[in-house]
């Protein structure tokens, strides 16, 4: 096949089967089953679930129900100070038993909560590797642990080693797959399932808000975090960080702080060849195995803006650097635009937030201060000098055509 390029400055195989410009702008989310629009907010709920059908079949694969009342156990194996007494470190293991494979899942979770006894607080829900080496566990610099203890959060990090690794041989025999056969769930699905597990657990909890639960993670946990957002509605605020390819990062849509078409960035072909385990196969049909030019990602029927809309109306906030050279800034700045028009429809748009500063690949102090503000804003009415930015009736659409209906 002789390589061509199309009107949008792409090239690869989609150019020679006539694809044109218009056919790489972002997915519309109001879109129903039958091609019909929604237009009224009273249709969201269910125009919502639709999505989330589209995007579990196609990238994240199907996923178990909770466990049931009684078949999860929670163990303490440690509760002790921490930060100078501001603090209360507790290492919990949660094992969940008589699962429908026979195969128990076994992790531990590791907590640091403010310590006075006053009004319940909202918590930080994030995936750890197997005991990191980091302030209580948490793959968190202790600053960041210190500044969410100070306004009152707590950090939860759970482990995935033991349940569900991050390793294509050993995921697929791992105690999740063998716990749960018959569902087509990959790791994101996985790992954000194990999160709402914590989450299960956390909101029976004094001295937590479940109402104010926050789930986040950088990089591949970025992309991780965005999955639970949407997939579980306890969710009050979604925080993905350098997300990138499977999180937000466009899959249609590629490009750096220079704009569109500059710089090189994990494409979904290549994620899903080098990382076979972390999404369905079916998604990796659309890409070329080797991520060096668009392929067939605008024959997706969803994007990142999709993945991002599903959490609506709750709160999202993205965090990214400017010189990550993984998390398609262009594509990023596009997908929540795109996403925004899904919260100015129902009213909401101060919850739909996005921040960018100078730097990589990593969840800064700067990330983590911007979501914290984010959370006060968003979940406790707190008024903040905060740098995200957030829709505003001025901005003119990028990467797609469409807009918001008229509310009716």
């Amino acid at each position: 096949m002789t390589e061509t390029s199309d009107d949008n400055g792409m090239r690869g195989a989609g150019a020679d089967a006539g694809v044109k410009r218009g056919d790489w702008l972002l997915p519309d989310p109001f879109k129903g089953p039958g091609g019909e629009r929604i237009r009224a907010r009273e249709q969201w709920p269910a125009q919502r679930e639709y999505l989330v059908g589209l995007v579990l079949r196609g990238l994240y694969g199907t996923m178990p129900p909770a466990p049931k009342t009684g078949q999860v156990a929670v163990e303490f194996l440690d509760r002790s100070p921490v930060l100078d007494g501001k603090a209360v470190f507790e290492l919990v293991r949660l094992t969940i038993a008589d699962t429908p494979g026979g195969v128990s899942i076994a992790f531990n979770v590791r907590v640091c909560r403010p310590a006075n006894d006053g009004e319940p607080g909202g918590v930080l829900v994030l995936p750890n590797y197997s005991a990191p080496d980091h302030c209580c566990g948490l793959c968190i610099e202790e600053g960041m642990l210190r500044e969410a203890v100070r306004r009152g959060y707590a950090v939860a990090g759970f482990e995935i080693d033991e349940a569900a690794p991050d390793d294509a041989e050993r995921f697929f025999v791992s105690p999740c797959i063998r716990a749960y056969p018959g569902y087509t769930w990959h790791a994101f699905a996985v790992w954000a399932w194990l999160q709402s597990r914590v989450i299960d657990w956390l909101a029976t909890r004094d001295c937590i808000d479940a109402n104010r639960i926050v789930a986040t993670g950088h990089s591949r946990f970025g992309k991780t975090a965005l999955c639970c957002g949407l997939t579980d509605t306890r969710v009050a605020v979604t925080a993905p960080a350098g997300s990138g390819c499977g999180g937000m990062g466009s899959m249609r849509l590629q490009g750096n702080r220079f704009g569109e078409g500059h710089g090189h960035f994990e494409r979904i072909g290549r994620m899903a060849n080098w990382f076979p385990h972390w999404v369905v196969p079916e998604a990796a049909a659309y890409g070329s195995a080797d991520g060096e030019r668009p392929y067939r990602e605008c024959e997706m029927p969803f994007d990142a803006n999709t993945l991002a809309a599903c959490t609506a109306p709750r709160g999202l906030i993205v965090v990214e650097g400017l010189d990550d050279g993984a998390a398609n800034q262009f594509g990023t700045q596009t997908a929540w635009l795109a996403a925004s028009e899904v919260y100015r429809f129902l009213g909401v748009p101060e919850r739909c937030g996005i921040h960018y500063r100078e730097g990589g690949h990593a969840y800064t102090p700067e990330d983590w201060s911007v979501v914290l503000d984010f959370c006060d804003a968003v979940l406790g009415g707190k008024p903040v000098h905060a740098t995200y930015k957030t829709r505003s009736d001025g901005d003119t659409p990028v990467g797609y055509a469409w807009t918001a209906p008229t509310v009716e």
